[in-house]
């Protein structure tokens, strides 16, 4: 999933709709995508992508550190981390879910992998009619999430 991250983190972030639990939301989801910065810098071959930050050992360190400081936005930063997964694992690059217990790859492969930067990614994953069905029910569900919390 590309663009659908966005309205699934926000969708998240509904259920305590404000603006800094929406930043929040926003930036935690995004935060296993890190791993891509690191490649793009040249500290880490590109299939380092989906390793470490793409695991639940990954999402209870991350909301560990945040219960910490807040219990609530911990419960939060691990939903959209676990959201994160579930918006990728359609992929066909699998995700070490179970890392470092296991090196085991998990994928329900509804669509091709076309990469993790650039064009040709975009391009590439929107070409699959796959994509628009799972981030046309992830838009979805945010409105719906929008119009009850609006109500």
């Amino acid at each position: 999933m590309q663009a659908g991250h966005v309205p699934l983190a926000l969708a998240i972030a509904t259920y305590d709709w404000n603006p800094r639990m929406a930043a929040f939301c926003l930036a935690i989801h995004w935060l296993p995508n890190a791993d891509s910065l690191v490649v793009k810098a040249g500290f880490a071959e590109p299939d380092f992508h989906c390793t470490v930050t793409h695991s639940i050992f990954f999402a209870l360190v991350v909301s560990g550190i945040i219960a910490i400081f807040s219990p609530h936005y911990a419960l939060f930063g691990l939903i959209a981390i676990l959201a994160h997964y579930a918006a990728d694992i359609g992929s066909t690059v699998g995700l070490p879910l179970l890392w470092p217990l296991s090196k085991k790859r998990y994928t329900l492969a509804l669509f091709k992998d076309t990469g993790y930067w650039g064009w040709d990614m975009l391009i590439g994953y929107y070409k699959q009619p796959m994509a628009w069905v799972l981030e046309g029910l992830v838009l979805a569900f945010f409105i719906y999430r929008l119009t009850v919390v609006s109500a």
